[in-house]
C-alpha cells in the first residue's frame, strides 16, 4: 500500500514542480530544465495571480495527503515539499518581493541571461537565441517592476543595491552582448536591437529608482522576531529562539578571539592576532594574477581530497574558476559558487572570484585586494570547492536519489552552507591548512561566522541599522569596510542565511557524533560519503534518515 501511494506522491510532485517551474523560467534554468529558456517571469498583476494560486493549490493538496501512511523514505521527501511549498507562499505573501524589491527583478533579468551565458550546458550558437529572447523581456519586466514596485515600502538600501548594480549591468547590455553576437561565426542580427531595447530599459529603471523610488523609500528590510523565528523552525527545523541564537553568536565570538590571541602569541609573542593579519594582509597577488592563483589551488586541494580518501569525489564532475560577473559584485566582495543545476547532465561547477576592478579608487581598490591575502586563498578554495560546496552539490545532484532530496538547499541552507564551514576545520585537522598564517585566517573566518550570527539576529530582529552592522564587521572582525557594505547588504536581504554557516556546522558535527556512535568503524570517506548521498537535507532530517538506515 506504502508503495502505491509514494508513487502518487511523487508523482503529484513532478506535475507541482514542472508548473512552479513553468511560472519561474529562471529558476527552471537554473535547476537544468531547460523548457523555458526563451522567457523571463510574468509580473504582471495576472502573472502573480496565477503563481499565488498555484502555491496554494499545491499547499492545499499536501496539507490533505495521508503522509503518515508514506514510506520512511517519502516521508521525509514529503516534510521537504511541504515545508518549501509553506516557504514559497510565506516569501510571495509576507515579504512581499514583487512589491518591495527593486532588484529582484534585475536579477530576474540579468540572472536569466548570464545563466545562459555561463553554463554550458548547450552549444554556444543555441543559448544565443535563447539569451537574445530573454533580453527581449527586459522592457516588459522591467515596466512591470514599476506598475507593482511601492516605492513608501521599498527599504532605502535595497534601492542602493539595485542601483548600483544597474550601474554595472547596463554596460554590458550597451556593448558585452553585442559584441558576442559579432564574435560568433553565425548571424544574430535581432541581438543589436534587443541589446539596445534592454540597455534603454534599464536606464529607465535607474532613472525610475533615483527619481521616483528613492526619494519615498522608507521601508524596513528587518523580518521582525517572530518571521525570523519562524524561518528559524520551519525551514531550518532549529528549536532556537533568537535571543539563544544571539547569546552563541556572542559566546563563539568571545571564545574565536581568545583561540586567536592564543595562537598569534606562537606566531609572534610581541604582535596581536589583528596585527598579524594586518601585515599578511599585505601579501597579496597582482591584479592579474589573483585568478590564476585561485585556479592553482583549486587544483591543489582536488588532488588532496582524493590521495587522502577525504570523501568521493563525484566521476564526470569539473570546476571553472571565473571573474564574478559584474552585476553581482555588490553583493559578492570576495568569492562565491555557482553549482550546476541538480537536473543537468554536465555537472561542471562555477567558482566566481571577485576582480579588482582598475577603475576603483585608490583606497577601495587596495581594501580589494587585502581581501585576496595569499594566506586566506586555501581557506576560500577549500570552503568554496573541494571538499567544500562544488563537491558537496554535486554529489547532491549526482547521488540524491529523488527531486526532492536534490532541491533541499531551496528550503534550508544549514547544510550547504554548514558543511562548506566544517571543511575548513576539516581540513585544518588534516594538515591541508598547516600553516600558522592558513589557521590564523581560518580562525578569522570563524569570528567573521559568529560576528554574522550576532549581526543576523540583531538586522533582523533587533533594529541594528546597516551603518552599525557595517561598522560592527570592521571593529570586531576587521573586514574592510567597502567588503563589510557588501557582505551587510547582503544580510539584509536573506534573514537566517547569514546564520547558517556556523549554526549549520555546528548541527553537522552533532550529527557526525550521532552517527558515529551508532555506526563505529565507519571510515573518513565512508562517513562523509553517508552524509553527502542525502542531498542537501536539513541536518534534524538527516539525522532521522542516517540512524534509522
Amino acid at each position: 500500500m506504502a508503495q502505491a501511494l509514494d508513487k502518487a506522491f511523487y508523482e503529484r510532485v513532478e506535475a507541482w514542480f514542472s508548473r512552479l517551474l513553468e511560472e519561474s523560467p529562471v529558476a527552471a534554468t537554473a535547476l537544468g530544465d531547460h523548457r523555458f529558456d526563451d522567457r523571463l517571469s510574468d509580473y504582471s498583476r495576472t502573472g502573480l495571480a496565477r503563481k499565488e494560486r498555484l502555491l496554494r493549490e499545491a499547499l492545499a493538496e499536501l496539507e490533505g495527503f495521508e503522509a503518515n501512511r508514506l514510506s520512511p523514505d517519502a516521508r521525509i521527501d514529503y516534510e521537504l515539499v511541504f515545508r518549501l511549498s509553506k516557504s514559497f507562499l510565506r516569501e510571495f505573501e509576507r515579504f512581499r518581493g514583487h512589491q518591495r524589491n527593486p532588484y529582484a527583478y534585475l536579477y530576474e533579468c540579468v540572472g536569466g541571461v548570464f545563466l545562459l551565458l555561463t553554463r554550458d550546458f548547450a552549444p554556444f550558437p543555441e543559448r544565443l537565441k535563447s539569451v537574445i529572447a530573454r533580453t527581449r523581456e527586459i522592457p516588459r519586466v522591467l515596466r512591470e517592476a514599476e506598475e507593482n514596485l511601492i516605492p513608501e515600502e521599498v527599504p532605502p538600501i535595497w534601492v542602493e543595491v539595485a542601483l548600483e548594480s544597474l550601474r554595472r549591468v547596463t554596460p554590458a547590455f550597451s556593448f558585452l552582448l553585442p559584441a558576442l553576437a559579432l564574435r560568433t561565426p553565425y548571424r544574430f542580427p535581432g541581438m543589436l536591437r534587443a541589446a539596445r531595447a534592454a540597455t534603454k530599459a534599464l536606464r529607465r529603471y535607474e532613472a525610475f529608482l533615483e527619481e521616483r523610488v528613492k526619494p519615498k523609500a522608507r521601508g524596513n528590510f528587518a523580518a521582525g522576531e517572530a518571521l525570523f523565528e519562524e524561518i528559524l523552525r520551519e525551514n531550518h527545523l532549529l528549536p532556537y529562539r533568537a535571543e539563544e541564537l544571539l547569546r552563541l553568536g556572542q559566546d563563539i565570538l568571545r571564545q574565536t578571539r581568545e583561540e586567536m590571541e592564543a595562537l598569534a602569541r606562537r606566531i609572534d609573542p610581541h604582535r596581536s592576532a589583528r596585527e598579524i593579519l594586518e601585515e599578511a594582509k599585505n601579501h597579496y597577488p597582482a591584479p592579474k594574477e589573483i585568478l590564476p592563483a585561485y585556479r592553482r589551488e583549486v587544483a591543489k586541494a582536488r588532488e588532496f581530497v582524493e590521495r587522502e580518501q577525504v570523501v568521493t569525489v563525484p566521476e564526470g564532475e569539473s570546476l571553472r574558476v571565473e571573474p564574478t560577473p559584474p552585476p553581482l559584485r555588490t553583493t559578492i566582495p570576495f568569492a562565491a559558487y555557482m553549482m550546476p543545476g541538480p537536473l543537468e547532465k554536465k555537472q561542471e561547477g562555477i567558482f566566481w572570484v571577485t576582480p579588482v576592478d582598475g577603475r576603483m579608487p585608490p583606497k577601495a581598490r587596495e581594501e580589494k585586494l587585502r581581501g585576496h591575502f595569499w594566506a586566506k586563498i586555501p581557506v576560500t578554495v577549500v570552503h568554496e570547492a573541494y571538499p567544500g560546496h562544488h563537491l558537496q552539490l554535486v554529489y547532491a545532484n549526482r547521488y540524491a536519489q529523488t527531486l526532492p532530496r536534490k532541491l533541499g538547499s531551496a528550503l534550508s541552507s544549514l547544510f550547504v552552507e554548514g558543511w562548506a564551514f566544517y571543511c575548513e576545520e576539516l581540513m585544518e585537522n588534516l594538515g591541508y591548512l598547516g600553516d600558522p598564517l592558513q589557521r590564523l585566517a581560518r580562525l578569522s573566518d570563524q569570528l567573521w561566522r559568529a560576528a554574522r550570527i550576532v549581526i543576523d539576529v540583531s538586522l533582523h530582529t533587533r533594529g541594528m541599522t546597516v551603518e552599525e552592522a557595517v561598522e560592527f564587521l570592521v571593529r570586531e572582525v576587521g573586514m574592510e569596510r567597502t567588503n563589510a557594505l557588501a557582505e551587510v547588504r547582503r544580510y539584509t536581504l536573506s534573514p537566517t542565511q547569514p546564520l547558517s554557516y556556523l549554526v549549520g556546522k555546528l548541527e553537522i558535527l552533532k550529527v557526525i557524533e550521532e552517527v558515529k556512535r551508532a555506526k563505529p568503524g565507519l571510515s573518513l570517506r565512508e562517513l562523509h560519503d553517508a552524509l553527502l548521498s542525502q542531498g542537501s537535507l536539513p541536518p534534524k532530517l538527516l539525522r532521522e534518515k542516517l540512524l534509522a538506515d
